[in-house]
């Protein structure tokens, strides 16, 4: 592994880029599955769904193949970021409520009521805690002061104004939901050419020529009109865990072998939730770069070729659901206490 050197590093995969001498590897990256006992997840059953409601995205997924160094098994997969002019992941979230009807009625069109949003004002807690202060003591200014304003629903609305408007708000409070990569390939807070004003314009013009956008708000609308609720997901995962079915069941639901319809009915629900969360927590990667071919965009005096790719849409584990559920009860607390503030 003396030829590679880590680009980049997520809950379950590491991520190395190539720095040998072999030309052929020179813009590629390798994909390892970190070890199972720092990521446990064979017994949590991921349920994946069938190739054909991914086929529209499907263009736009990194390409991966199977390779092997030394031992180990792994995935080789374009390097996005070779050669780039600049680079830029966003991770768009979802417009998505967190609540369902049967735990209050709140407009459920609200901004205030996406998970997007309670996950920003638990974050601003944990900032304030650090410098020994009391969330539930402070005015709304401090807090504004530490949360986005960015709102799924302005990135996938199909304007390019609001589109502009929601990368200006991304970049505003970037943490990893925006994240610039120089020419180095190095995670920088600004490009030396271009001005974030500038880059939200490049990204929002060119975005909007692809049909990405519009397959995904496509996708998550399908899921939507399924009308799970977060509480049908936490009854239906316990109902699941109570069966205490062997690896050979689980391995025949994943296949769609089983022929229980209870657990086919379980199984569904399942699916569902953990595709919300599978394209909520995907990104967006697009490489800008002054040599190519196919699609461009002109800049003053000079062609930029960019492409778009998704990473990071694997399915989650079930037991993602355990830790969603765990934080819903503080979520509505501070979300509340939010709206209490003038």
């Amino acid at each position: 592994m003396d030829q590679y050197t880590v680009l980049g590093e997520g809950a379950q995969h590491i991520v190395y880029q190539y720095i040998g001498n072999d030309p052929t590897l020179k813009d590629k990256v390798i994909r390892i599955r970190k070890p199972r006992d720092i990521c446990e997840i064979s017994s949590n059953l991921i349920l994946p769904f069938n190739n054909t409601d991914w086929t529209p995205l499907k263009k736009y997924f990194a390409k991966k193949q199977p390779y092997q160094i030394g031992d180990q098994q792994c995935q080789i997969m374009d390097n996005l970021f070779f050669n780039v002019v600049f680079a830029v992941e966003i991770k768009p979230k979802t417009f998505l409520p967190i609540l369902s009807n049967k735990q209050e009625n709140k407009d459920l069109c609200d901004p205030k009521n996406q998970r997007f949003f309670m996950i920003q004002l638990l974050k601003a807690q944990k900032k304030l805690q650090k410098n020994g202060k009391d969330i539930y003591q402070c005015t709304k200014m401090e807090i504004d002061s530490l949360i986005s304003k960015y709102d799924p629903r302005k990135f996938y609305n199909g304007k390019i104004e609001n589109l502009f408007d929601a990368i200006i708000d991304l970049a505003d409070i970037p943490e990893n939901n925006f994240r610039l990569f120089n020419n180095q390939q190095k995670h920088v807070q600004n490009i030396e050419e271009f001005n974030i004003e500038e880059i939200a314009s490049i990204i929002s013009e060119t975005l909007l020529l692809e049909d990405l956008i519009q397959q995904l708000k496509g996708f998550f609308h399908m899921l939507q009109q399924m009308n799970l609720t977060v509480e049908e997901t936490q009854e239906a995962y316990e109902k699941l865990k109570q069966k205490k079915l062997t690896n050979k069941q689980f391995q025949d639901i994943v296949e769609g072998k089983c022929q229980d319809p209870e657990i086919q009915k379980i199984a569904f629900k399942l699916l569902t939730f953990s595709s919300f969360q599978a394209l909520s927590d995907l990104s967006i990667i697009g490489s800008f770069r002054k040599e190519g071919s196919g699609k461009f965009v002109e800049v003053g005096n000079q062609k930029l070729f960019y492409q778009y790719s998704i990473v990071d849409c694997d399915l989650k584990p079930l037991n993602k659901i355990e830790d969603y559920m765990s934080t819903i009860d503080e979520l509505i607390k501070l979300r509340n206490y939010y709206d209490s503030l003038k």
